[in-house]
């Protein structure tokens, strides 16, 4: 190839199609795909929320996570006919929903998970077939740090970003041979709006018992919101970089597990610690305890 060639090649702008673009990192990430020259497909559920994109030249998508999968994946498709292959795919919505494990109705993990988890695969599902056909595309879950623990009053959050990095971890292994690549964006605290009183889903059934522990933790969402260290901007932009493989993320591989954020990385500094300490505590068992030869007929835990 030319190198006249190559260069047309590399300016040829890529596509983008990034969920929750409304507003928060997701809006940050339009952003700067959109200043990088690229081509931006963004979504959320009313199209109304996206002017601020569009009047930038992104292409409104509008999805509801919560619908059927087969709904979701036939918009997808229309969308790939109408403008072309998508090069990057960043499942970027969710919700957070407080309420203690005890509380939780059967509706309302189903609900979590369905926006949380399930939607980003059902979009995966439906992109991975013309990936794989191109033998490229990036995919990018984003997760958290809430992924790396656990906490009071956040048991469904947490659950669905551990479920995302693990779905993440497969598929990267899946796909691999096939010249895609897969990383689970696990950001720290940036400053948006996700916290702020009224945007949290909360568990509708209450438990006296538990008030005390439930309004600390609105309390803590909301007076957190817009005080998060981290600058969503210089946040989403290195994002950008990383996935595309330009700017910082020339030359790098994206790991399976990205953790994007000065206290995101100590986070999970102390989760690793804790995990270090755990295991030491109870290696001595484990070492003296003949669990080789255990007849499954007699010691078997389910």
């Amino acid at each position: 190839m030319s190198t006249s060639a190559t260069t047309a090649s590399h300016l040829t702008p890529k596509t983008w199609l990034i969920t929750g673009c409304s507003r928060g990192f997701g809006s940050a990430l339009a952003l700067a795909a959109l200043t990088s020259g690229d081509k931006v497909i963004c979504t959320a559920r009313n199209p109304q929320a996206l002017s601020h994109l569009t009047n930038l030249g992104a292409i409104p998508l509008i999805i509801d996570l919560t619908s059927p999968p087969t709904i979701i994946q036939a918009t997808i498709t229309s969308a790939i006919t109408d403008h072309g292959p998508i090069d990057y795919l960043v499942n970027n919505a969710g919700v957070v929903t407080i309420g203690t494990v005890e509380s939780y109705t059967l509706a309302e993990l189903q609900e979590h998970f369905t926006i949380n988890v399930f939607s980003h695969i059902t979009i995966a599902q439906a992109i991975l077939p013309h990936m794989r056909s191109r033998r490229s595309g990036v995919i990018a879950n984003i997760g958290s740090i809430a992924g790396w623990g656990g906490g009071p009053s956040l048991g469904a959050y947490c659950a669905g970003k551990h479920a995302l990095a693990a779905f993440s971890l497969s598929l990267q292994q899946e796909v691999a041979s096939f010249g895609i690549a897969v990383t689970c964006v696990e950001l720290g605290y940036f400053r948006t709006g996700i916290l702020e009183d009224g945007r949290a889903f909360e568990a509708k059934k209450v438990i006296p018992e538990y008030e005390d522990l439930m309004r600390v933790a609105r309390g803590g969402l909301k007076g957190s919101s817009w005080k998060q260290p981290g600058d969503p901007k210089k946040g989403a932009e290195l994002v950008v970089e990383m996935l595309s493989g330009k700017g910082r993320g020339a030359g790098r591989v994206l790991p399976g597990r990205w953790v994007v954020g000065r206290d995101a990385v100590a986070f999970v500094e102390a989760a690793l610690k804790r995990g270090e300490d755990m295991l030491e505590g109870w290696r001595e068992v484990v070492s003296t305890t003949d669990c080789d030869d255990v007849d499954p007929s007699k010691d078997m835990f389910m």
